[in-house]
């Protein structure tokens, strides 16, 4: 492949310009072995969702999702280092005897915060794996297989999220997962992460996940101790109802919270990132900075590694405004890095 390192910049401003360990988990024979497989619950009708959900999908998009046959989700139980993880498969109900790329999907959030699981609550900010679900239909009829864990950290441990710690294991236990369906074509594999799942995305393609190429959207890249520069308020030091925060979670915080930021940190480390990434976030987002792109954008820059860099005028964390584009800019990514150049 003739390598190249491409920055493409769409926003209303003008920015500043930019400066010219085993991959599946932890080696249980048995990670990534899935344990059941059940269908994922219907989506509710639209007037179940609240304001911030219908702000988020327009009416269209989402009744699509929910009248779609073309696709089938399945709700699945894997092992990762001897635990039972809960995630999401999106798979071609027929796929005619083809072997389709698959996505790995890396969820934000913390804790109990945005899990792809609603578990009986509503479909709303706090509860938002519909929205999640109707995100990741659009991308997988563009014609992919779709899975995603919902992490470890959850319930009674879910205040003790590590943030980019056992918790990436789970993401690359989701590989064998994929290596084991006859509907999936081991060698295409492609790694989707956002807001906190993009340092998630980050520190798994460090660890040499196995695939082609990735994509983040609103990553955080640069973590430290002034934790307002990554993301927004104070919770990551001092917590709040879904995490205890950085200091309570991460052992002896007080000697070793540089080791710990450094580690989540991919603008510290580009040299360790080989594969191409797609980085998209808004130059408006209040959650994660857009610095947070432009420093691994530079950093990746000076490395002389393969990556495009969408910064979108005025959206929100995750790119609802400009949804269709995203996701649109997302596979063809992939397939600039051979998702569809042999279906068998």
């Amino acid at each position: 492949m003739k390598r190249f390192t491409r920055a493409l910049v769409v926003a209303v401003a003008a920015l500043p310009a930019l400066a010219g360990v085993a991959a599946t988990g932890r080696g249980d024979t048995e990670d990534g072995r899935i344990v059941s497989d059940a269908p994922w619950p219907s989506l509710p009708e639209w007037g179940e969702l609240d304001d911030f959900a219908h702000g988020y999908l327009s009416r269209t998009v989402y009744e699509h999702a929910r009248a779609q046959t073309a696709l089938e989700v399945r709700d699945i139980r894997y092992l990762s280092d001897g635990l039972l993880i809960r995630g999401m498969l999106i798979r071609p109900r027929n796929p005619v005897g083809q072997k389709w790329p698959a996505i790995i999907f890396n969820r934000g959030g913390t804790g109990d915060y945005g899990r792809i699981g609603n578990y009986g609550v509503p479909c709303k900010q706090e509860g938002d794996s519909c929205l999640y679900l109707v995100d990741l239909l659009q991308l997988a009829e563009n014609g992919f297989v779709v899975i995603a864990s919902d992490y470890r950290f959850h319930g009674p441990t879910g205040k003790r999220d590590e943030w980019g710690g056992k918790e990436v294991d789970d993401v690359l236990n989701l590989v064998p997962a994929l290596k084991s369906m006859d509907v999936v074509d081991p060698s295409r594999l492609y790694m989707l992460g956002q807001s906190r799942g993009g340092t998630m995305t980050y520190i798994a393609l460090k660890r040499g996940a196995p695939v082609r190429a990735a994509a983040v959207i609103a990553g955080p890249t640069l973590l430290s101790a002034d934790t307002r520069s990554f993301i927004h308020g104070d919770w990551f030091l001092k917590g709040n109802e879904w995490f205890d925060g950085a200091p309570r979670v991460w052992p002896d915080y007080e000697h070793r919270a540089d080791e710990y930021y450094h580690e989540r940190s991919a603008a510290l480390w580009p040299e360790k990132i080989n594969v191409p990434v797609l980085i998209l976030h808004s130059r408006t987002d209040k959650l994660v900075p857009v610095t947070q792109a432009l420093r691994i954008a530079e950093a990746m820059q000076s490395h002389d590694k393969v990556y495009s860099l969408i910064i979108y005028g005025s959206d929100g964390h995750s790119l609802t405004k400009n949804a269709a584009d995203r996701t649109r800019r997302i596979a063809e990514w992939f397939d600039q890095y051979g998702a569809h150049a042999a279906i068998q």
